[in-house]
């Protein structure tokens, strides 16, 4: 099964994280150009394993539950976009995301635990890490320039936009299955952090 360990974020959160996208969907882009990811689903990847056999799960969840992290709070705020570039340079985008205000120096630390822990039953090392929130992936170029160039204006008027604020008391194994309508997401396990 492929799956991963995540932090779920908050629902108001992700109904602010819905009202972004509609403001990109707005912009009149081509069918298909951008594919937002499920707003009900986002969260926080802490750490991809890709596939995983089943027996693998219980190793998995013991690892977890050997974690020790207090419960933190995040802050979201601004949306951004890879690869990195100043808006007037940029002529490629990929993913357009939310960023960390508050919070991403816990989110590291939890991650860096989560990292070892996983090492340790043979999972690779994650070349590096960046807090952020996908809102949406560039499926295809945009047929202009000035379809760019929109897209590029609307970030730059959400660069400082407040997207929530949420404690972080929960880290979560998931399984995902992918399907044609998007991923559906299982959790496999909760690991709640203990102050």
């Amino acid at each position: 099964m492929r799956a991963f360990i995540a932090v779920d974020l908050s629902a108001g959160i992700r109904t602010r994280i819905a009202e972004l996208q509609q403001e990109f969907a707005g912009l009149g882009l081509t069918q298909g150009a951008v594919k937002f990811v499920d707003a009900r689903q986002t969260h926080q990847t802490v750490k991809f394993l890709g596939e995983v056999p089943d027996d693998g799960v219980e190793r998995i969840k013991s690892a977890l539950a050997g974690i020790s992290q207090k419960p933190f709070e995040l802050e979201l705020r601004g949306v951004g976009f890879f690869p990195a570039a100043s808006l007037d340079k940029a002529r490629n985008i990929r993913v357009i995301w939310v960023g960390m205000e508050t919070g991403e120096e816990q989110l590291k630390s939890l991650q860096e635990d989560v990292e070892s822990a996983m090492h340790a039953l043979g999972f690779p090392f994650e070349k590096r890490f960046n807090a952020h929130v996908t809102l949406g992936r560039v499926k295809r170029p945009f047929r202009s320039l000035s379809e760019l160039r929109r897209v590029l204006k609307k970030i730059g008027e959400l660069r400082e936009v407040e997207v929530g604020k949420m404690l972080v008391e929960e880290l979560k194994l998931k399984k995902s299955t992918l399907t044609s309508q998007g991923p559906i997401y299982e959790d496999l396990y909760v690991k709640r952090l203990e102050s």
